[in-house]
This record gives structure tokens, sequence and C-alpha cells, in this order.
């Protein structure tokens, strides 16, 4: 389903909402992405599409949305964008 920008800007929260978790559903496919973590080292990891492209955490797959501050980027996907981890993971094991 595709939807102009100014066309979502106009929807009401709940469709909104429908319309982020389909999206995110639609990204679980699990596959090996080369990450340039913070720091400069590269590490092999199998994630979802929605944690490579920065829509979930790392670890726990908690969603990173624009309301959501208690995130921090830990590095890059070339070509695909940066990839986050939550505050409460960002201290522990990847």
């Amino acid at each position: 389903m595709s939807v102009e920008p100014e066309r979502i800007r106009a929807l009401d929260g709940a469709t909104k909402q429908l319309l982020w978790d389909r999206m995110i559903s639609s990204k679980q496919t699990v596959s090996s992405y080369v990450v340039m973590l913070d720091g400069g080292s590269l590490e092999t990891m199998e994630l979802t599409a929605a944690q490579a492209e920065g829509f979930e955490c790392l670890t726990c797959k908690a969603q990173h949305t624009a309301d959501a501050g208690a995130f921090q980027p830990v590095g890059r996907i070339p070509s695909v964008g940066s990839v986050f981890q939550c505050v409460a993971c960002s201290g522990g094991a990847r």
C-alpha cells in the first residue's frame, strides 16, 4: 500500500499506528549484514531488515520512532543506513 507523505500526516493516530505496524511486520526477514560499528570495527550480524534499517534496537528489537529519544546510533551499514541501540541495551552484549 503506497501512501503519499502529505496524506500520511493527515491520517489519525490509529491509522498511522496500523500503517507503522504493517511496515515493521513486513521487515522481519533475517539476513546477514556487515555493520561498521562506532569505533571502526566491522562485524557480521544476523539482523531483521527493521533492525538493519534503524527501525528497531539491535539487541532487544524495541522500536525506534521519531518520538523515542532513548536510542543511540551505534554504527552504520553501508548503503542501508544507521543502526541503533536503545539506552537500556547500549551497555549490554550484542
